[in-house]
């Protein structure tokens, strides 16, 4: 069942009743009838995880609640007059119990179910006094026994009747009040409790008019002294509780000699920066401003009229609301209310409130937000009217005209305008905002659903136009269609703007849910319906959808398409976050086509100056959009008239450029104004524009240079375009083949003209193609030098050159010759073979991955012009063979990546008819399904492929390679496909035989001889085979003796531990073979390592030989055998070597192998 639980919990949301409801009570049975502690334990931990399921839904408790808390409280009621405080851990469990209910479903419906005899009284609160108070596990218990005290101290009589203590002593009720005294100054949930009962006690008729005021002015005393913040933050909890559930008739007395003066103690200057006592400052505030006025519900309100569903549905008006009238007439008792004496301590504390709306934390603004909101509901109409005069006046707080005429907003405080916000919006909801307000409102609700203040490198403001979407929300339930009318324009447009084009996901859901509250209720949005069946809560979850997909759906109509086009350009495309600027481009791209004399006419001359900004995000984001509105007014518009006014005034684009402040392209951010730039570049120059391009291709150089790789993409780009519309001198060319020399020290210039040279369209210049296809080749050729050998370079030469020769196309044997195709050829073997390591690991895989692609496309490629067309053929057998294989080995290397590249382009050239050895047999085992890039499906397959003598020797290196990968399943894969695929071939006679892969292995050895990336992996899976017993199984000893050579050359004076150990298995593997002279070698190469100078390596030795040698058949019959290993295993060979040399010299005649001899060299 738990695995249920948690499996499900995803899904918690849509529960619709408490499904466990029959175990819950099971294990409430056991929690009420344990048999053991132990068992109570338990039952608890499974109560409390199915409540922790229900969290989120925990009024689906409801129902059974009743039945869980009754037999509880009898319990414990029973436990309490049996034990007193030496309660048992079952019932400490019960209350443990009840506090998770109330952590769950609120302490306010679990203290309903919760037994409220006057009998209770006395016994509760003496077990309560008895608890430990310094015992932290008995806090469960203590905060449930404090809101059990505070239903019952509501019992109808008088509790000094109840008190059964005698006349000396202190009442119960002091007893009560010191015990919360004590309480409310703790750390934990018992203060909350304590705060409770206090306001219990002191909210009864017949209790508040003797401990009121004697506690509030306990509460000043101890608040004007050192109390801590704890006990500060108990008492202001307690009297929120009290200023709210006491009636008015009692709290008046105490509110200007007693109350009122708390409010402003200078105490609360201490903690200014604590979150909690200033939201419980708010609160208190207004439950004592609520308190001194009667609780009515202005009848100068605004009421919209009827909210039924029904009636709005079956209303002739199309199902609109009708609005009752804006003022009910008052009676002679109303105008008598109204004209009651207003204290001027109302004014002080409508005060405090407003500044709350200006305070630096959320909970305090709120609270201060619904304060303000529920006193102006009790005012005089005149007295609210003031109160709204000045919550409008914090919007205007710092702001000014700036030199442009318009409202700047740079100074505000965005905590101000949240707050005002939500006091609007509790206004509004509560029809004390009346209509003739809302001129002077709405424009600044509208300006701060744009609120966006730029604070360094981010922005500050998603709440604020959060609340101002709430406030559109709360306008839609408050007002009759009619009286929003004249503001609907402006309402809809601003709501969609921020719905579509707001950067924070919450802020675009805020907005539409607006939106679509307006649609229903007012119903006279425009097209309303329409728009939330595209941008709904879900569609605009992803940010590019709405930019790109959305947006235009509705720029379709023309009410919303010039408000949306304006905000792109005034607004996103100047925003902080640079993904949002280039969206609001490809935005504007995509919006071109609705209204192209709209972009000719308003939003390029808005722009053009923007571009040349010393601001670089401005200047950034406006060239952005104007290369996209330029490029789609070329691509997308068919009216030629359009094409012709953009094509006759070109020098206000492409004069751009040129006046750029030098600044911005070389200061600290400017490569954004550079990526800007050359995008503008490339789009201009794909739209022809006459232009002097000195400027452009000064810039595109210089941003060539650049160390940015995002720079160096747009200005690969640029290049291009400009190469394609203007030409290219060969003196420019020369200068770019120079920049990608290996010897040119400018690492950052060769990466990038590596791919700016196969921009170029070679099919114009065919004399260029031998001079840049060698200089290619060169560049991505693997250099001795660490810094010349950079992998971006080089991988970058390769995509050059594959780009290259994909613009050639058909013609590529009519450009390159056939001495220059074996050259490109020849460049891509040794690429395939690049295996350069850096910091950053395995980088030379970016280059063979590079050069498989470039296969992918110019292996099919050639050999059908070679089929189809006349001429010699560029492609041999040998080529595709050799091509083929190297593949193969790429297809099983130890990154996923490169297997994946490598098996895409196999899968592919065995489905084309180009001709390679084996060609039925790959067809035959290589599935269009394979998952490369697992190893579990992959590796039993590609072993069987080593039956193909051509592939054999690379493929067998690739799986190799792959036995010393770094991920376990690789490894294991890997190795054990390989050793079982050997353990079953044939030894001599058979296609392939386990001689014919073991002479591979030695071949392999040979070529890659002090290669510790192929070496080590190959020594791991040689001690693989022989521990396996498949090599041992090969009779011709000169194989295994060359092997052994091999191996010791290897492993001569290194200090490679890894490999070391490797080898030794290797050594160990030898011994098996039975009458040869490898063995003797191999026990006089383990022997010399007992005394190695790494204790790691003599130790390894140690127990292989141990292993091995009790393994033997000779271990239990051969006395001297016996007694090497007794040695072995008797030695500490961690200890000095002058000791150990002794032990292991013993060996070697009880091993019967000769000693071997120093041989001193003659002087």
């Amino acid at each position: 069942m738990e695995d249920a639980i948690e499996g499900d919990h995803v899904c918690s949301s849509q529960l619709s009743h408490f499904d466990h409801v029959d175990e819950f009570m099971n294990h409430l049975d056991v929690l009420l009838n344990p048999s053991s502690d132990k068992a109570s334990t338990q039952a608890l931990e499974r109560l409390t995880t199915i409540l922790d399921y229900y969290q989120e839904q925990s009024h689906l408790l409801d129902p059974s609640l009743e039945k869980m808390i009754e037999p509880v409280m009898m319990r414990l009621r029973k436990d309490i007059d049996q034990y007193g405080v030496q309660v048992p851990e079952t019932t400490l469990n019960l209350f443990r119990f009840l506090y998770f209910l109330t952590k769950t479903r609120g302490f306010k419906t679990i203290v309903k179910f919760m037994s409220h005899e006057v009998t209770d009284l006395e016994p509760v609160f003496e077990f309560l006094s008895g608890l430990n108070s310094t015992r932290s596990e008995l806090w469960e218990a203590r905060y449930i026994c404090f809101i059990w005290l505070s239903l019952i101290c509501m019992i109808p009589f008088d509790l000094k009747k109840v008190d059964s203590g005698v006349s000396t002593q202190d009442s119960l009720i002091v007893k009560m009040l010191n015990l919360c005294k004590h309480y409310i100054c703790t750390t934990g949930k018992e203060r909350d409790g304590a705060s409770l009962l206090i306001a219990r006690l002191l909210s009864r008729q017949d209790l508040s008019h003797e401990y009121l005021i004697p506690f509030i002015d306990w509460s000043k005393e101890r608040l004007g002294s050192n109390a801590d913040v704890f006990e500060v933050t108990g008492i202001l909890q307690s009297l929120c509780i009290t200023y709210q559930l006491s009636p008015r008739t009692v709290l008046l007395p105490t509110l200007d000699e007693t109350i009122v003066p708390l409010l402003t103690m200078p105490f609360f200057d201490q903690y200014a920066n604590n979150s909690m006592v200033r939201k419980l400052r708010t609160k208190l505030t207004q439950r004592v401003g609520l308190c001194y006025l009667k609780p009515k519900i202005a009848s100068w309100r605004y009421q919209r009229g009827n909210r039924s569903l029904r009636q709005n549905l079956e209303g002739v008006d199309g199902g609109l609301v009708s609005a009752k009238p804006l003022m009910n007439s008052k009676n002679e008792e109303e105008e008598e209310e109204d004209d009651e004496d207003i204290s001027e301590n109302l004014e002080l504390i409508i005060e405090i409130l407003l500044l709350g709306l200006k305070d630096k934390d959320t909970i305090v603004r709120w609270s201060a937000a619904k304060g303000i909101g529920r006193i102006t509901q009790r005012l005089p109409q005149e007295l609210a009217e003031d109160v709204v005069g000045s919550l409008l006046e914090l919007f205007e707080e710092n702001t000014f005209i700036n030199k442009e005429g318009l409202l700047d907003l740079s100074a505000v405080s965005d905590h101000t305008w949240h707050g005002c916000s939500l006091a609007v919006a509790e206004l509004a909801r509560r029809g004390l905002l009346l209509p003739n307000r809302l001129e002077e409102t709405i424009p600044w609700i509208l300006k701060g659903l744009k609120f966006d203040l730029k604070r360094g490198s981010h922005s500050i403001g998603s709440h604020v136009r959060d609340a101002c979407c709430y406030v559109c929300w709360a306008f839609a339930r408050a007002y009759a269609p009619s009286i929003l009318e004249p503001f609907v324009s402006e309402i809809a447009q601003n709501l969609v703007v921020v719905s579509l084009f707001d950067r924070e996901i919450n802020v675009r859901r805020a907005s539409s849910a607006a939106f679509q509250e307006n649609v229903g209720r007012q119903g006279i949005f425009p097209h309303g319906i329409e728009i939330i069946q595209h941008a709904d809560y879900f569609s605009l979850g992803n940010r590019n959808n709405a930019f790109l997909s959305i947006s235009f759906d509705i720029a379709k109509f023309e009410e919303y398409r010039y408000h949306l086009i304006h905000h792109l350009i005034s607004v996103t495309s100047k925003h902080w976050d640079k993904p949002m600027r280039i969206l609001a481009s490809k935005a504007l791209y995509n919006l071109v086509a609705l209204d192209p004399t709209y972009f000719l006419d308003t939003a390029l001359p808005y722009l053009i100056p923007h571009a040349t900004s010393k601001d670089m995000q401005v200047s950034h984001g406006a060239m952005l959009s104007i290369a996209e509105i330029s490029l789609a007014l070329y691509q997308t518009t068919n009216d030629e008239t359009i094409k012709q006014r953009y094509t006759q005034d070109t020098l206000h684009l492409t004069s751009i450029i040129s006046n750029l402040p030098p600044r911005s392209l070389t200061t600290f951010g400017s490569e954004h104004v550079r990526e800007g730039a050359c995008h503008l570049i490339t789009c201009l120059a794909t739209t022809g524009l006459n232009a002097d391009t000195a400027a452009w291709k000064h810039l595109i150089h210089t941003s060539l240079e650049r160390k940015e790789e995002n720079v160096q993409q747009y200005a690969v780009l640029s290049f291009g375009a400009v190469a394609k519309t203007y030409g290219l001198t060969r003196a420019e060319l020369d200068e770019a083949l120079k920049k990608i020399d290996v010897n040119n020290i400018m690492i950052h210039g060769r990466r990038s003209y590596g791919l700016a040279l196969g921009t170029i369209d070679y099919c114009k210049h065919p004399d260029w193609v031998h001079d840049v296809i060698i200089q290619l080749c060169k560049a991505s050729q693997y250099q001795d030098d660490s810094q010349a050998n950079d992998a971006t370079a080089k991988q970058n030469a390769v995509l050059g050159l594959t780009q290259l020769l994909q613009n050639l196309g058909d013609e590529l044997k009519t450009v390159v010759t056939y001495d220059d195709f074996q050259l490109i050829l020849n460049t891509l073997k040794s690429c395939l073979t690049d295996y350069s390591t850096d910091q950053r690991g395995d980088v030379g895989s970016w280059v063979r991955i590079a050069s498989m692609e470039l296969l992918d496309y110019l292996l099919p490629l050639t050999a059908r012009l070679d089929r189809t067309g006349p001429g010699q053929a560029y492609l041999n057998p040998i080529n595709t063979s050799e091509f083929m294989a190297a593949l193969l080995k790429q297809s099983v290397e130890r990154i996923d990546k490169v297997r994946a590249s490598a098996g895409k382009v196999v899968d592919e050239l065995i489905q084309t008819e180009l001709k390679f050895p084996g060609h039925d047999c790959l067809r035959q085992h290589i599935k269009k399904d394979l998952a490369w890039s697992a190893p579990s499906d992959l590796y039993p397959v590609m072993v069987q492929l080593l039956k193909i003598p051509e592939y054999r020797f690379e493929l067998l290196t690739g799986l190799i390679a792959s036995a010393g990968g770094l991920t376990e399943s690789l490894v294991r894969h890997s190795s054990a496909c390989l050793t079982e695929y050997m353990d079953g071939l044939p030894i001599e006679d058979g296609d392939p035989s386990l001689k014919a892969i073991f002479v591979t292995v030695i071949d392999i050895f040979t070529k890659y001889e002090k290669q510790e990336r192929v070496t080590i992996p190959l020594l791991d899976v040689i001690g693989l085979l022989y521990e396996s017993g498949t090599l041992s199984k090969i009779t011709d000893h000169t194989l295994h003796l060359k092997l052994f050579t091999l191996v010791r050359k290897e492993t001569f004076k290194c200090r490679n531990v890894r490999k070391l150990l490797s080898a030794i298995k290797v050594f160990i593997g030898f011994i098996s073979i039975q009458d040869s002279q490898v063995k003797t070698k191999s026990l006089q190469q383990l022997l010399s390592y007992l005394v190695h100078a790494f204790p790691r390596i003599r130790i390894e030795v140690s127990d292989q030989l141990f292993t091995q040698l009790s393994m033997s058949d000779e271990a239990e019959e051969d006395e001297e055998m016996m007694e090497a290993i007794e040695i072995i295993t008797g030695t500490d060979w961690t200890g000095p070597l002058d000791q150990i040399k002794q032990e292991r010299d013993k060996l070697y005649p009880l091993l019967k192998v000769k000693r071997p001899e120093r041989v001193l060299k003659a002087k």
